[in-house]
């Protein structure tokens, strides 16, 4: 796939034809799982380039907190078919299935953030920081909606 701006959105094409080091997955890869995981990545990498364009959510303790928690879970994984592979299993991921067809698309939640950071991470072998210090939002009470502030202490 291809990243590129079309008319101000930022979207994925599909290639002509497929160059070796593009594809999305090796042989053998459950290519459903894989597919979706790049997607997921790819989703996520323009969201956080764009600071505009973050979900209120995303820049959560809560969400910080589940992305970490998750993240930690799946480093042991090495591959992207052993990532892909859990991913399918995720009940997490199963339960939240939703058509490919919203418009706009629901922002992916901390479970999907936490496999698309590692998909990225086993592509060029690269750890990236957590995922306050990759948004840049540290998740201060200031930046919650006053729901989310309910019982804090407030000076």
């Amino acid at each position: 796939m291809t990243v590129v701006a079309r008319r101000g959105r930022v979207i994925a094409e599909p290639r002509p034809r497929i160059i070796r080091f593009d594809r999305i997955a090796a042989p053998g890869v459950r290519s459903e799982a894989a597919r979706d995981l790049a997607r997921i990545a790819l989703d996520v990498v323009v969201r956080v380039v764009d600071p505009a364009s973050l979900p209120r959510r995303w820049s959560t303790p809560a969400f910080s907190r589940e992305v970490a928690a998750t993240r930690e879970q799946l480093a042991p994984i090495r591959s992207r078919r052993s990532l892909a592979d859990s991913f399918g299993r995720e009940a997490a991921v199963a339960a939240t299935l939703t058509p490919l067809t919203i418009d706009p698309p629901e922002p992916p939640g901390p479970v999907r953030v936490a496999y698309a950071i590692r998909w990225l991470e086993l592509g060029d072998d690269r750890l990236r920081p957590s995922w306050p210090d990759w948004t840049g939002r540290t998740g201060r009470p200031a930046d919650l909606p006053a729901d989310q502030r309910k019982g804090e202490i407030t000076t």
